[in-house]
């Protein structure tokens, strides 16, 4: 009898840890394609959602998300990267200088959410990246990452 009265909560503590990872689980990344055809309001309240979400996460969750993501883009030919990143260049172009501080400020916030370690390794990611671009798309990279906003 009093094996298993511990057996049950032993079981208990296993569902509910269980229940637990689950419910603190992201969410299956989107598709790219599906993502840029968002308009600015669902973007933005999808982005709301990943960053709730991301708060809730560990670490490790949400290294494994940006992986997942990574590799959903990853997964797209090269042409349709090179389209889709087109394609939303364009659109952020387009967005009123109020949209753009809005998407600004949700970049900030999801960032925020990092730990001090995650925010190297992305840095870090970065540098690499960087180092693999061709002088050419350096030097776009940086015109356009340094650029002023023309409709500030």
């Amino acid at each position: 009898m009093k094996y298993l009265k511990l057996s049950y909560i032993f079981l208990g503590l296993v569902v509910s840890s269980a229940t637990c990872t689950v419910l603190a689980a992201l969410p299956e990344p989107l598709d790219p394609r599906e993502v840029s055809s968002m308009n600015f309001e669902l973007r933005l309240a999808h982005g709301r959602m990943i960053r709730e979400e991301m708060n809730k996460a560990t670490p490790d969750e949400r290294k494994a998300y940006r992986d997942k993501m990574h590799q959903k883009m990853q997964a797209l030919a090269p042409q349709e990267r090179k389209e889709l990143h087109q394609k939303m260049h364009a659109e952020w172009k387009t967005l009123s200088a109020t949209q753009r501080d809005q998407l600004k400020q949700e970049r900030k916030s999801m960032m925020e959410i990092l730990t001090p370690q995650e925010r190297k390794v992305l840095r870090e990611e970065r540098r690499r990246a960087f180092e693999r671009m061709s002088p050419e798309e350096r030097k776009k990279w940086r015109d356009e990452m340094h650029r002023p906003d023309k409709n500030d």
